[in-house]
């Protein structure tokens, strides 16, 4: 009769083993076919928000410097001169006009400062292919993990020789 335990108990161990086999394999394919893809876009989405952070900052910056314009505009003579020489040609009667900047270049004074554009980094689309072998491998890893809670997850039992258990209920 021991030996009928000892035997029930060894196959225990493998049944609990390969049970675990199974699971950890869906498992570690499911994070196979899910985790990467997701770091990926994770990683796009980081950088995208990062491009995006810099164009606010210099957006602020190009609205700081339009409203300190607006400000000068309405309130300094100077800075308005400044204004209708550079944008209309401004010349009083005798003066010659010599060119300081390259021809189609910006003055710094009064042209609006450029800022970038701002472009999310295209998701490159996966091909019917990678598509198709993601799913397989999704359903493979959920047919393991299925199966290892179909076929193994079995309460754990314990054998216990005849004999053993009449003595156990004799003295209780």
């Amino acid at each position: 009769m021991a030996k009928a335990v000892t035997v029930i108990a060894s196959n225990r161990k493998d049944v609990d083993r390969m049970f675990w086999v199974l699971l950890v394999a869906g498992l570690l394919l499911f994070a196979l076919v899910s985790i990467p893809p997701g770091a990926r876009r994770s990683n796009a989405l980081r950088q995208d928000a990062e491009r995006a952070r810099q164009i606010v900052a210099q957006l602020d910056e190009v609205n700081e410097t339009l409203s300190h314009r607006e400000r000068a505009l309405q309130t300094d003579p100077f800075f308005n001169e400044v204004v209708l020489r550079a944008k209309m040609k401004y010349a009083r009667p005798g003066e010659k006009e010599i060119q300081t900047t390259i021809a189609g270049g910006t003055v710094a004074l009064v042209d609006t400062p450029a800022v970038g554009s701002f472009i999310p980094s295209p998701t490159p689309a996966a091909g019917i292919a990678a598509q198709v072998t993601n799913w397989a491998l999704l359903v493979a890893s959920g047919l393991l993990v299925a199966t290892a809670f179909i076929l193994f997850d079995q309460p754990s039992r314990r054998t216990v020789p005849f004999e053993a258990s009449l003595t156990a209920s004799n003295e209780t």
